[in-house]
């Protein structure tokens, strides 16, 4: 998907905000107004600096310990805030999704806590290997859940409406995998008080949620008939055409509302070999959940 053919895409980049020559207050201001319009905001050419990104973040609400904080996992990020995302390679045992290789299917920020957070930050560093395929480079994937739905009630009518319907009305409750918060009861699909439309819901989706609901089907009025409405929301947010996508660059800071959005990223190349000798992806985002 090139950035032409995606309104989202072009919205987002259109609409950015420069950090250049500004204070941190100067671009809080301009960047309220565009999430106030759009729930998303593009910020160009922010300063590397783990405090200016966890002051204008602060301007957003409450940054929260990173995931690696409150795990078992080894981790080296920059600020007990601050996620590091950057390829490691791990010969065995358990790794951080952090530090993977490979794409990340769009997902929801912290899906299995209560409360909701209200907003995921993204801030590239180091965008890495550019010179392998288009879709191979890391490029950020984001969809707008309320345009998915939109459009997908306009394709498939009364087989989209059950799958909503039953997302929507089926409390479901899953667990991190080494993370140990407050557990949400809420829907897959949840209401929210400023919500202007049908559509416009709240969702709360875990990467491999398909995995966890094995150990949960007890919660589970139909598990069978859950399954297949969970995989056709997975299945719609990753299908050509229903999803924006587009690359980071150094310095770009990504704000997204974290109740309308998703966020996830196309496939890295962790390593590869070059005259005997092993090269590492230095590909490296900061992100941080607000709430």
């Amino acid at each position: 998907m090139t950035i032409t053919e995606d309104r989202l895409a072009r919205t987002v980049q259109d609409e950015s905000v420069s950090a250049a020559g500004r204070t941190v207050e100067q671009t809080v201001a301009e960047a309220r107004e565009v999430v106030g319009r759009n729930r998303i905001c593009l910020v160009r050419d922010f300063p590397l600096d783990p405090d200016r990104y966890l002051e204008f973040l602060g301007a957003f609400g409450e940054p929260l310990r990173n995931y690696s904080s409150l795990s078992e996992l080894a981790k080296t990020d920059p600020h007990p805030q601050i996620n590091r995302v950057k390829y490691k390679k791990k010969p065995e045992g358990a790794q951080s999704v952090h530090y993977v290789a490979g794409g990340l299917r769009p997902h929801s920020a912290r899906s299995w806590c209560t409360p909701r957070p209200a907003f995921f930050a993204m801030l590239m560093v180091e965008p890495g290997w550019r010179e392998v395929p288009a879709g191979e480079r890391g490029e950020s994937v984001v969809v707008s859940w309320y345009d998915l739905f939109t459009r997908l009630a306009e394709r498939d009518g009364a087989v989209f409406e059950e799958h909503f319907e039953r997302l929507a009305g089926t409390p479901i409750t899953f667990r991190a995998n080494n993370v140990r918060e407050e557990l949400s009861d809420l829907p897959l699909l949840y209401p929210l008080d400023d919500s202007r439309g049908r559509y416009d819901v709240g969702v709360r989706l875990k990467q491999d949620l398909r995995d966890k609901i094995a150990g949960i089907e007890d919660q589970l009025p139909d598990a069978g008939a859950y399954r297949k409405s969970l995989d056709y929301l997975l299945d719609a947010s990753v299908e050509d055409g229903l999803f924006s996508c587009f690359p980071m660059e150094r310095g770009d800071l990504l704000l997204l509302d974290n109740h309308r959005f998703a966020h996830g990223r196309q496939k890295i190349v962790g390593e590869y070999e070059v005259d005997g000798e092993a090269r590492t992806n230095n590909r490296e985002l900061w992100s941080v959940t607000v709430r």
